[in-house]
């Protein structure tokens, strides 16, 4: 099986609510903690937006659509990642 070694830095700062998360999970847990995260996006991504969400956008063409979309896909991984 081939793997890929990846070393993620995260500045203070950046990202204040993924800095917040990985404070609170065991230190050798937090790799594992960042793929789900990263497949959880992936599969949002590959989802694409909610069909309210495109009649949002369409009727209002501006980055508050990409905004909204950011928001509802936190949303949603505290949801899901709650637990973890």
């Amino acid at each position: 099986m081939s793997s890929l070694r990846i070393v993620v830095k995260i500045p203070t700062g950046t990202y204040p609510e993924l800095l917040a998360d990985l404070g609170t999970v065991a230190t050798r847990a937090r790799a594992e903690r960042l793929r789900v995260l990263a497949m959880i996006g992936l599969r949002d991504l590959r989802q694409g937006p909610s069909r309210d969400q495109a009649v949002s956008n369409s009727q209002n063409p501006t980055e508050e659509g990409a905004t909204d979309r950011k928001k509802s896909a936190n949303t949603i991984i505290r949801k899901l990642t709650h637990g973890l």
